[in-house]
């Protein structure tokens, strides 16, 4: 009695706190109204950001496009100026031809090997002849093809070597002598940093040949000019702060760079002018690095590539304003949305909130009211009326319930004056114990048998058991038939392993079994009767055989009984016999599974049990078959 009584406070302390926390869970969910207000709000705010960023990305494309296009522009009109001053700087060092008394000199020189010490000062003449100030020439050299200074010109002959060969520092002349021994015919620009003067040169080489046919080499003449020239003829182009514009020839060094760049730019131009000047061809760089846009712009009549660093918040400055400005009307709008939504959320919810009230007071209790129909809206009107029509539906089927539960209480009290099933089991076990206490295995075994027959037999809580279970209770059904009737027959069982663990009804191969031997086995006058019980995997079917070498049967009749399947004859039958297995598997699993006989007069019978291969693994297919 204590224990039912605690089981009973326990049952109720559960039920009370399910209830509270489906309260709680009530409280938590969105009404209709709130879930209403959310997903306008959620939907307008969406839009404006997926059209802020759609603006934002059309926006920086196009600024980003126009301002390449701009310094392109820019460093296109850069390399027409450049040009024309290289050209100017040619065509002054083109000059030396005029001067034919040293060109004769020089191609004696190249034919005899003759000595040319009278001209070292023609350098300097020619110099101050033909180059101005604003070309800002700081040294000359002339070479003859043996690589022997000729005649050299210095603005001051301290900070800048008499001899380019023999300069204290990296004065580039190794890039010279490859270019004068090689079979460029071009103008050659290079440069270095004089670290001496403590300034940046631009070095031009100039290949001097006769104009003849086979155009023989006399020498070279050498120009440094300050790249001050170069960096005022750019800084025309550079309006902007961080930006890093800069010349370089292809495969060498920097010649000039102006702009005022950042930490980062400087950084990254030192990258990439170590890649310019190691085996590059034009068009190889990429355009963005750190958030700094690369622009080139190529030369063709020499050898200098132009390319400046731009830094991205230049190119995205302008969309701030543009951004603010439509952040601020998106706030209004979500406001506007808020206030409307409000107002029409409150008149369409106001119907639904009266109708759930009404069913929270219908579940509470008061089942005499009923739901009022909402007139504006057809689908809530519909859900009013069906809603009512189910109660009055209910009323009537609690008032049938009812009835019908006084009517198996009823049943209940009569069935509880029969004999308890387990009242049999313990007192065959019981049975059983004492008959092998008493030395009578036989009668312990057959008690032993009983329990597990009745028990298996009366447990009908799941209509479905397995091959394994069912060759269990057929071994000791027939273990009892043995110890009745004597061990006359021989049993053989071939169950395929692969088939103990698949399903079927309980009870099918015990009524299949009983009627081998009590209409094919019984009669027959024989030593050698035998029984066969197979089990085996046909396509996709269990297939289950029971076969007697009995006395047969009228095989044909019998498959014209199973297939009508007519349930008034299987109801009218007193036991379960191969009928009511047919019509149990039948219902189950359909028309085309079932019992089927052969049979043949004298011979023996057999018994063929059909069902679909379904393992217990995969129990959760049986409902669809």
């Amino acid at each position: 009695m204590l224990i039912i009584i605690n089981n009973r406070r326990i049952s109720e302390k559960s039920h009370l706190i399910l209830y509270e926390k489906e309260t709680y869970m009530d409280h938590k969910k969105f009404t209709m109204r709130n879930a209403l207000l959310v997903f306008c709000i959620t939907s307008v705010v969406f839009a404006l950001l997926l059209q802020t960023f759609l603006f934002h990305q059309t926006l920086r494309r196009q600024i980003r496009a126009e301002s390449i296009s701009d310094h392109e522009i820019s460093l296109n009109k850069m390399q027409t100026d450049i040009a024309s001053f290289v050209h100017n700087v040619r065509t002054e060092m083109l000059t030396i031809y005029s001067e034919q008394d040293l060109i004769a000199a020089m191609r004696e020189a190249a034919e005899k090997d003759t000595d040319m010490k009278d001209y070292y000062w023609r350098s300097w003449y020619f110099a101050r002849k033909r180059f101005t100030k604003e070309d800002q020439l700081l040294a000359m050299y002339l070479y003859d093809t043996k690589d022997h200074l000729i005649s050299s010109y210095r603005y001051n002959s301290v900070t800048y070597p008499k001899d380019i060969y023999r300069a204290e520092y990296d004065d580039n002349s190794e890039r010279v002598y490859d270019y004068v021994h090689g079979k460029r015919t071009d103008l050659m620009i290079s440069g270095y940093h004089n670290s001496a003067a403590k300034k940046d040169i631009v070095r031009f080489v100039l290949k001097l040949h006769n104009y003849d046919a086979d155009r023989n080499a006399l020498g070279y003449l050498v120009c440094d000019i300050n790249s001050a020239a170069l960096t005022s003829i750019m800084a025309k182009y550079v309006d902007v702060e961080q930006v890093c514009l800069w010349l370089q020839p292809l495969n060498d060094r920097v010649i000039a760079m102006t702009g005022e760049a950042s930490e980062s730019q400087c950084r990254i131009q030192k990258q990439l002018a170590k890649v310019v000047q190691s085996h590059y061809k034009s068009g190889e760089l990429e355009q963005e690095y750190d958030g700094n846009y690369l622009i080139q712009v190529s030369q063709e009549n020499y050898n200098l590539e132009a390319f400046v660093l731009v830094s991205q918040s230049l190119l995205t400055a302008t969309q701030k304003t543009l951004i603010r400005t439509l952040l601020i009307i998106m706030g209004a709008m979500i406001l506007a949305i808020m206030v409307i939504v409000l107002f029409v959320s409150q008149w369409m919810t106001k119907p639904v909130e009266e109708m759930s009230s009404t069913i929270t007071r219908i579940k509470d209790g008061e089942t005499q009211l009923r739901v009022q129909p909402v007139g504006w809206s057809q689908e809530l009107t519909t859900l009013g009326t069906e809603f009512n029509e189910m109660l009055d539906r209910m009323q009537v089927m609690a008032e049938e319930l009812q009835h019908k539960m006084l009517v198996e209480r009823t049943e209940y009290k009569m069935l509880q004056a029969q004999i308890n099933p387990h009242f049999l089991y313990n007192t065959l076990d019981t049975m059983s114990g004492i008959a092998n206490a008493q030395n009578c295995p036989m009668v312990s075994g057959m008690c032993h048998s009983l329990s597990a027959i009745f028990r298996y037999s009366l447990n009908m809580t799941d209509e479905l058991s397995t091959v394994q279970n069912e060759m269990a209770h057929v071994r000791n059904y027939l273990y009892v038939m043995d110890v009745r009737n004597g061990s006359t027959i021989a049993y053989d069982y071939q169950i395929d392993s692969d088939t103990l663990a698949d399903q079927m009804p309980r009870i099918c191969i015990q009524p299949v079994v009983e009627n081998a031997l009590s209409h094919g086995l019984r009669n027959v006058r024989r030593k050698d009767k035998k029984l066969l019980i197979r089990s085996e995997h046909i396509d996709e079917n269990l297939v289950i055989t029971v076969s007697d070498n009995g006395a047969g049967m009228d095989a044909e009749s019998m498959n014209r009984l199973l297939d009508q399947n007519d349930m008034k004859r299987v109801e009218s039958g007193i036991s379960i016999g191969i009928l009511n297995v047919n019509a149990r598997l039948k219902r189950l699993f359909g028309e085309k599974y079932g019992l089927h006989i052969e049979s043949t007069a004298g011979e023996g019978t057999t018994v063929t049990i059909t069902v679909p291969a379904v393992s217990t693994e995969n129990s959760g297919d049986m409902e669809n078959v």
